[in-house]
């Protein structure tokens, strides 16, 4: 330490100051992760009495087992829960260490996978699984003539609806709406454009694409266009079939599939019902889409909340 009134020693009696006045444990917790920093490892607190720890741009492999087991003591003791760890692909050497302390994969996107450490040995681990479900739209795009746009894939998904008639449709993409997926699919895979008008059925079943369940939502579309272009490289066909002949196709597809009535079948049935009846709106059959405020205050990753000014409701309710 510089002499008395130094400048040094000014800055010196200002520290002190500054780190004694506050509360012990605080002055211990930052003391430490400046140290854990330093070691190349740090943690911070996440949600639920969790903790994230964050790995440095270069990593020694040769020293990061004794890092990882300093900055695990220091969670410990800190009394966090669950430990999250996101390891990018340049750094996938650290995984059998870090595998070593309980870490297992939650979820990868891109170039990086998060890793979970659930610690206490005396409770079950709450966190969710990471993506749960597919979603998947179908566009029941019905004209004036009540004639249904339909398509025949290349390749179905089974050999009991290959050469089917099926309603277009694929794959939601992240962070799009239900009624603009639908739009874009039946644009994509026939060349026709359409307006959404209502949400006429949702089918949930288990075990789909990668092990997760499936949430596969059929809406009801008037056509701005008439024109077919079929995308050739999935689609083998595309008509516009009468509902009734759709209907027949649905049943002999489920007579296939050895059920009495499949989805589809269901819904066509249904829906030719409704035409029947003069209630072939929007207004009138399933759920419709309406544009709703959304909650301000928010927060990554909290469910009820949104990253946008609105979200989407489908109800019947008006």
């Amino acid at each position: 330490i510089r002499a008395p009134g130094s400048m040094h020693s000014a800055r010196f009696r200002l520290v002190a100051q500054q780190v004694f006045s506050r509360p012990p444990a605080l002055v211990t917790q930052r003391l430490r992760r400046r140290c854990q920093a330093a070691n190349g490892l740090s943690w911070s607190e996440a949600r639920f009495d969790g903790a994230t720890v964050t790995l440095p741009d270069a990593i020694e492999l040769t020293s990061f087992a004794a890092q990882l087991d300093n900055v695990m003591a220091s969670v410990r003791n800190a009394n966090r829960k669950g430990v999250w760890m996101r390891v990018p692909l340049s750094q996938g050497g650290v995984l059998p260490l870090a595998a070593a302390h309980g870490f297992r994969f939650h979820h990868a996107v891109g170039e990086s996978a998060m890793l979970l450490a659930w610690l206490p040995e005396d409770e079950p681990c709450p966190v969710p699984d990471f993506a749960t479900h597919v979603v998947g739209v179908g566009g029941m795009c019905i004209n004036e003539r009540h004639e249904v746009l339909v398509v025949q894939e290349r390749r179905a998904a089974t050999t009991t609806s290959q050469g089917s008639w099926k309603l277009p449709g694929g794959l939601v993409d992240l962070a799009e709406e239900l009624d603009v997926a639908v739009e874009r699919e039946v644009l994509e895979e026939t060349g026709v454009r359409s307006r959404f008008k209502s949400l006429l059925a949702l089918r949930h079943q288990h075990g789909a694409a990668f092990g997760r369940d499936d949430a596969y939502c059929v809406c009801l579309l008037s056509p701005l266009s008439a024109e077919i272009r079929a995308c050739e490289r999935e689609i083998a066909a595309a008509a516009w079939l009468p509902l009734p002949e759709y209907y027949e196709g649905t049943k002999a597809t489920s007579a296939r599939q050895g059920v009495e009535e499949n989805f589809n079948a269901f819904v066509a049935r249904n829906v030719i019902a409704a035409a029947e009846a003069g209630n072939l709106d929007g207004a009138a059959i399933g759920l419709a889409a309406r544009e709703m405020p959304a909650p301000k205050g928010y927060l990554p990753g909290v469910t009820g909340l949104t990253n946008r000014e609105t979200y989407r409701l489908y109800s019947g309710f008006h």
